[in-house]
């Protein structure tokens, strides 16, 4: 993955460079009895950042770290930026039933190992029977399905990032040939200008795409 010093020649020519951070990448998780689930897969959530307009859907795997799947990979791309600024040190909430309508809820069809973990997560005894939850209970319960919330520690344990948020700022970039503004003659194609994407091939897309677009006119 770029670092910001692999851009210094860039920058020396009158580049204006995007600060280059990490994108699409999995949330170490804190909550050592909610690890115990990894292997098990949910699809689809909605996952989001409480207090910012940053979210994402689909499915979500735990693992023995923590989070990972496309619900999560999306949502760090989405909020590369503002994770970076925090430290990768952020809440995370997760609707577990993709839903918000209450009757809909109620009629979910979760894994049961997650299920008994919620169950517990809330204070409940697994056994009690649902006409025993009174209205409190099941409102508590409702809530715990459609915003749990768990402490996000860092990125995944593997340092697996898969592209790069920033780089070559695009303001210094001729948009229909990809020819820097700043050194005629000099064109950019790939992960070193500052394009990203959401994971499902986009980024190996905008790769392929620029390249093509560098090609067609590099030798005019």
């Amino acid at each position: 993955r770029p670092k910001i010093e692999n851009f210094k020649h860039l920058s020396d020519l009158g580049h204006a460079i995007e600060l280059p951070i990490p994108s699409l990448f999995t949330f170490n998780i804190a909550d050592k009895a909610f690890k115990n689930l990894m292997g098990t897969v949910v699809e689809p959530v909605y996952t989001s950042i409480p207090g910012t307009k940053l979210k994402a859907e689909g499915p979500l795997l735990i693992t023995h770290w923590g989070m990972s799947g496309p619900a999560v990979l999306k949502l760090s791309s989405h909020a590369a930026r503002y994770l970076h600024e925090n430290n990768y040190q952020i809440k995370i909430s997760v609707n577990w039933v993709h839903e918000s309508n209450r009757s809909l809820v109620e009629e979910n069809n979760l894994p049961s190992r997650l299920w008994l973990f919620l169950i517990q997560k809330m204070g409940c005894a697994p056994e009690k029977k649902w006409s025993e939850m009174g209205k409190k209970g099941c409102n508590l319960l409702i809530e715990t399905l459609t915003n749990d919330l768990y402490q996000v520690n860092g990125k995944g344990a593997f340092k697996e990032e898969f592209v790069t948020c920033g780089g070559i700022s695009l303001n210094n970039i001729d948009l229909h040939t990809l020819e820097s503004k700043v050194c005629p003659h000099l064109f950019f194609a790939g992960e070193v200008l500052d394009i990203d994407a959401i994971t499902g091939g986009f980024n190996l897309q905008a790769a392929w795409t620029t390249g093509y677009v560098v090609g067609q006119h590099i030798g005019e």
